[in-house]
């Protein structure tokens, strides 16, 4: 049977068709969600939007995607650094505000949703719930088969070593999805309705879905949690630094651990703490 796909809205997709002699490309998903405790008929209406579809070239992009080819010194030039500060003035009340609830340096916070979305300007475009739904049903065989003969055409990988990534990818996105079933119904949201990064981060503070349940924190006050207001993502980036031990006047070889634990990336924790210095100059 001859392999193909089609472009929808820039982004990959691949048809319903590919899977004429497969399970449909979610059907093995639902099943698990489901007995898993999630409410059957919300999972069905979910799956059901035509809006939900697998995305192959959001797994291309982490094959493609490397940290060193990053240009995080982009965040440090004068524009860069002239942007966070009218950003600091203009969210002064609310950055003071979470600085003394938490204890965490308003120029950090700053920096990081700087680094992560261009504060605020820059979240991503790509259907969260189509990036973590595609990535759990590589556990399924043959979705798994039919991917790698796909992205191996344009991407040099070996089976082993894309069966490796697709089981250990597939098992910590799904843990992903389920968490981002729960916020989203917590917070009364359409899971088919957010947008964010290829890798499946949200919000203006780029968090994870299981960060938002475990550190996701309401900074305005209105009872709700949104990573895309401003006060939420600032909030909620603070309380994640305090738990991994950010404390008021902490020096800078602890600081860089604690941001280490946001972003793996020494590249990236040396970047925050310029942009804080100089945000401070």
């Amino acid at each position: 049977m001859l392999f193909f796909v089609m472009v929808i809205t820039g982004i990959l997709m691949i048809p319903a068709a590919l899977h004429a002699d497969t399970p449909q490309p979610f059907s093995s998903l639902k099943k698990k969600l489901i007995a898993d405790g999630f409410d059957s008929k919300s999972v069905e209406s979910i799956y059901a939007n035509p809006k939900v579809k697998e995305d192959m070239e959001m797994v291309r992009l982490f094959f493609k995607h490397r940290e060193a080819k990053l240009d995080y010194g982009q965040f440090t030039s004068w524009w860069a650094i002239r942007m966070a500060k009218g950003y600091l003035q203009e969210h002064e009340d609310a950055l003071d505000a979470v600085e003394k609830r938490y204890g965490v340096d308003k120029t950090v916070i700053t920096a990081i949703l700087l680094v992560e979305t261009r504060l605020g300007n820059s979240v991503g475009r790509r259907s969260i719930l189509n990036t973590l739904s595609t990535l759990a049903s590589l556990s399924d065989t043959d979705i798994r088969d039919a991917f790698f003969k796909e992205i191996s055409k344009s991407v040099s990988i070996n089976l082993d070593d894309f069966e490796s990534w697709a089981r250990k990818k597939s098992g910590w996105a799904y843990t992903e999805l389920a968490a981002f079933i729960r916020y989203t119904a917590r917070e009364n949201l359409d899971p088919v309705a957010i947008n964010g990064s290829y890798a499946g981060a949200l919000g203006i503070a780029q968090f994870m879905p299981t960060s938002i349940l475990a550190y996701g924190s309401d900074g305005n006050q209105d009872g709700r949690i949104d990573l895309f207001d401003h006060s939420d993502a600032a909030a909620s980036i603070a309380s994640y630094l305090k738990h991994f031990g950010w404390r008021p006047g902490i020096d800078r070889e602890k600081a860089s651990k604690v941001i280490f634990r946001y972003n793996r990336s020494q590249y990236y924790v040396d970047t925050i703490l310029k942009i804080s210095e100089l945000l401070k100059g």
